[in-house]
């Protein structure tokens, strides 16, 4: 039976969004909501202000999910495998040749001296996937960020990421540990290299094309195809809570294109990643996660295209880490003012589950803090930075997408908002 929301709850989800986002003090600078089923029938939808489910905003880390299904075309196309120990060292030697950042102590002059040891794991496709590949992310990592110092400005500011990959030593043996990372940056580079085509042409025409969404893409300052002031376009710039509890817009988002000779594959230099940079909306986002339900086994149910084999969507839901790895490091500490601590370990988050590909896990149903039921157990979620959620439940056969186009990250407000929308969610679900 394909689930459906009764009509109370459609009503009080409506009005639970319009208390967040409106009035004299809203709590939220906006929001944009969709929930759809596996037949790709909107079973919910709600958008503040001007916006529409096709407006487009910067994504962030939701792009992880879509750069995990691009690589798994290749894995279905029979190009790489999920688990070949020589690929990373052969398409990219300049990730395997990196040592183990282990400490440091102070030199002559008090001038830190690092230490470091030899990479004895091997690297494989899948720990770039899954956060086990030893590397860091100086977001939520002090020792890399202090370690890069005067590199760090440059992290994810368009073409600049691929110094920071070439920059960034190792933290831990690949497998030994779970660590949000830049792994799906260095995915990014391997997908590049074996199709020898740049990012955004390689999502364009294997995700986006066939299911007909013609506006995703890469902001343009990463040499990307969407520019926030070209005609036509409908773009929502992030904003920033302020002390005041105001609402302040960001600049420097998708808000010039630029164009570099050097970019991959006329040059050597990579300047897209999935680890974040491309701009999407909401329904495309819900339509391009709905092929991993596997009531619909890698297929878009409304163009009927298929983007995976059954195979690989399996793979995005199996639970591989060793258990003492398994819960190890899935929270996240800050070392920046614009992304605050969050524990997906948390009792009433998420305390049993891992990382997958591209995304987590739920290792249990969920138990919201009310007490109300929350995402199936086994439920494929990640987050994005300007706090968006997502979450595809394949025990109700779901697809839940959440924006609301903010930092900082995780903001309290924020944290509140999608449990509270989660739990009405799942208090009104029948099917």
């Amino acid at each position: 039976m394909a689930p459906a929301l009764n009509p109370s709850t459609t009503t009080s989800l409506h009005g639970y969004i319009d208390a967040a986002t409106t009035g004299p003090n809203p709590t939220l600078p906006g929001a944009i909501v969709q929930i759809l089923d596996a037949q790709g029938t909107s079973l919910f939808e709600h958008t503040s202000h001007t916006h529409t489910l096709k407006t487009l905003l910067s994504i962030h880390s939701c792009s992880k999910l879509i750069g995990a299904i691009a690589f798994m075309q290749l894995v279905d196309r029979g190009l790489i495998s999920l688990d070949d120990e020589k690929a990373i060292e052969n398409w990219l030697p300049e990730l395997t040749s990196k040592r183990i950042l282990i400490g440091s102590m102070d030199g002559e002059d008090l001038k830190k001296e690092y230490l470091f040891e030899n990479l004895i794991h091997d690297i494989t496709p899948r720990m770039l996937l899954d956060h086990t590949n030893g590397t860091g992310n100086t977001f939520f990592n002090t020792n890399l960020r202090d370690f890069l110092s005067e590199s760090v400005a440059a992290e994810h500011e368009g073409s600049e990421y691929w110094e920071t990959l070439l920059k960034s030593p190792l933290l831990w043996q690949p497998g030994t540990k779970t660590n949000y990372g830049q792994g799906l940056d260095w995915l990014s580079v391997l997908i590049e290299r074996v199709t020898n085509k740049s990012l955004e042409d390689v999502l364009r025409e294997n995700i986006f094309n066939p299911l007909g969404i013609g506006h995703s893409g890469f902001r343009g300052e990463w040499g990307g195809s969407v520019v926030a002031s070209d005609p036509g376009v409908d773009f929502w710039p992030a904003s920033l809570r302020l002390d005041t509890g105001d609402f302040m817009s960001i600049p420097g988002f998708a808000e010039k294109k630029v164009e570099r000779e050097d970019a991959w594959p006329e040059g050597k230099r990579h300047v897209q990643s999935v680890g974040t940079g491309l701009v999407s909306s909401v329904a495309d986002l819900a339509r391009i996660y709905s092929v991993l339900l596997p009531q619909n086994e890698g297929v878009e149910p409304v163009t009927g295209k298929r983007l995976l084999s059954a195979a690989s969507v399996a793979e995005f839901a199996k639970v591989l880490h060793p258990e003492e790895i398994r819960h190890d490091s899935r929270n996240m500490p800050t070392a920046n003012p614009v992304f605050l601590p969050y524990e997906n370990q948390a009792k009433h988050v998420d305390p049993t589950g891992c990382f997958g590909l591209g995304s987590a896990i739920q290792g249990e149903d969920r138990v919201l803090q009310d007490g109300r039921r929350g995402r199936s157990k086994g439920t494929v979620y990640w987050y994005g930075a300007a706090n968006i959620a997502y979450w595809i439940d394949g025990e109700k056969g779901i697809v839940v997408v959440a924006a609301g186009n903010f930092f900082p990250f995780m903001d309290g407000k924020w944290v509140e908002f999608v449990a509270g929308l989660e739990g009405l969610i799942y208090e009104g679900l029948e099917g």
